[in-house]
């Protein structure tokens, strides 16, 4: 929970700072993502820990974690509306098939919308014990599809351009085989960032990790130069980005 909260306040940020919000604001998202699930802290842990979907049921009481939520930080002096606001609706959907209030399109507040779509894709890009991980690119492609029903298109957009198409902190397959974790990104080029290199071409842990701009390979013919193949979900090849960099 406390991984997950970290993450969803940095893409806040990330995003509202793409937006032009003023440093208030990026301070209230910050809170806000780091809030944000923090009712699960009153659900069974055995639930939360189940291998598997939830039974219908189980899923029913997992939803309370919003109210849950609330109830907690109406003890907390000094929070911000919008931070309670953006908690109260990161589970509202643009076609009404969200929770706890099934609210639509222009009854779901900025920080709502914001927090929707951080909340998804951080909950996509990292184990989850009911659903295979998805590499970061698979995952922005994910919200795209589906941001017409779920998720206001535009706000999606401007996502995608904050964060890259293989956002910071992300595994990604190089065109020589070899892994490497994205960075640093290039404004020019958002499909060539600054990478760091974790394996060979046999996925075998590097004992020395170089870093690599891709925009920039000199003395490199071009059809020569190194590219990203593909993105990877996290823990792909048993290999583990955080021993190498701290995303």
């Amino acid at each position: 929970l406390y991984g997950h909260g970290l993450q969803v306040a940095v893409y806040l940020v990330a995003l509202g700072r793409h937006l032009g919000l003023p440093k208030e604001f990026l301070e209230h998202l910050c809170t806000t993502g780091l809030l944000l699930d923090i009712g699960k802290i009153r659900l069974p842990k055995d639930m939360l820990l189940k291998k598997g979907h939830l039974t219908p049921e189980e899923f029913e009481t997992v939803k309370t974690h919003v109210q849950l939520g609330l109830s907690i930080l109406k003890e907390t002096s000094g929070l911000h509306a919008d931070v309670l606001q953006g908690i109260a609706q990161h589970h509202e959907r643009e076609n009404g098939s969200g929770y706890p209030a099934g609210l639509s399109k222009g009854e779901i507040s900025l920080f709502g919308r914001m927090a929707a779509i951080a909340d998804s894709f951080v909950a996509l890009t990292n184990p989850r014990l009911y659903a295979d991980t998805m590499p970061a690119y698979e995952a922005l492609q994910t919200l795209s599809n589906f941001n017409a029903e779920l998720y206001q298109s535009s706000m999606v957009e401007q996502f995608i351009q904050a964060i890259g198409v293989f956002p910071v902190g992300s595994m990604v397959e190089l065109s020589s085989g070899e892994v490497a974790v994205v960075i640093s990104h290039s404004k020019v080029r958002r499909l060539k960032p600054r990478v760091l290199i974790i394996s060979d071409a046999d996925k075998r842990p590097a004992s020395q990790p170089a870093t690599l701009d891709l925009l920039y390979q000199p003395q490199t013919a071009e059809e020569n130069q190194l590219i990203i193949q593909r993105g990877l979900p996290s823990g792909a090849f048993g290999l583990d980005a955080r021993e190498y960099y701290l995303s």
